[in-house]
């Protein structure tokens, strides 16, 4: 006999037979130290720290008011109302400086890669660097001699998921057209069946940086 559990997670509700959606914050404004998430008026993702995800909750489809303030202050910094399709993944994001700070939201692949292989996806979310060319190339590789692997990533855009046998790569960031390195993951594992997606960030204290978001195992 089949048990119908319900779980009731943050706002929203999975049974059997129901739909639902999930969702996860990211700090990405380098003025920012941490932020929180709320759904619905209710906190589902609280101080997340500049340059991290937190986990995924479950929410209920359709429109949901999100807002985003500083934690242990009322001040509302992203309020919007987006619609939430079910049965699918997003990655909520407030980007750019705090004068201009954005609510960005990004759907998530997270359907198992191919055997051997691992999924990549990288999201531009440096305001300080702007359009960039992307290298995804084994450790060590002299940007000279190669293409980028995805050319002209505007600011706050994702680029498509990039299937990948599992491995060591290191990723670069430069302006377009040029091999000068803005950002260098430095040298990353990856495992077969791991999703993962890598930011491209303003530095917190100048400069720039990647992060590296666990999506999948």
């Amino acid at each position: 006999m089949w048990l119908c559990v319900l779980v009731v997670i943050a706002l929203g509700s999975i049974g059997c037979g129901s739909s639902h959606t999930r969702v996860r914050f990211v700090d990405a404004s380098p003025d920012e130290t941490s932020l929180s998430l709320l759904v619905d008026g209710k906190v589902v993702a609280d101080s997340v720290s500049y340059s991290t995800a937190s986990s995924y909750v479950s929410v209920t489809p359709g429109s949901r008011h999100l807002q985003v303030e500083t934690p242990g202050s009322s001040t509302i910094l992203i309020d919007q109302t987006p619609t939430f399709s079910a049965s699918t993944d997003t990655t909520v994001m407030a980007g750019s400086y705090s004068s201009s700070i954005a609510g960005l939201m990004f759907v998530d692949d997270n359907n198992a890669p191919t055997s051997g292989n691992m999924k990549l996806r990288i999201i531009n979310a440096s305001p300080g660097l702007g359009t960039a060319d992307v290298y995804i190339v084994a450790p060590g590789t002299d940007l000279t001699a190669v293409s980028p692997t995805v050319s002209g990533l505007a600011f706050e855009v994702a680029s498509t998921y990039q299937s990948l046998p599992a491995g060591s790569y290191e990723i670069f960031f430069t302006l377009p057209g040029q091999k000068f390195t803005y950002i260098d993951s430095g040298a990353l594992s990856f495992s077969a069946g791991q999703v993962r997606t890598v930011l491209g960030l303003n530095g917190a204290s100048g400069g720039f940086t990647s992060a590296v978001l666990a999506d999948v195992n």
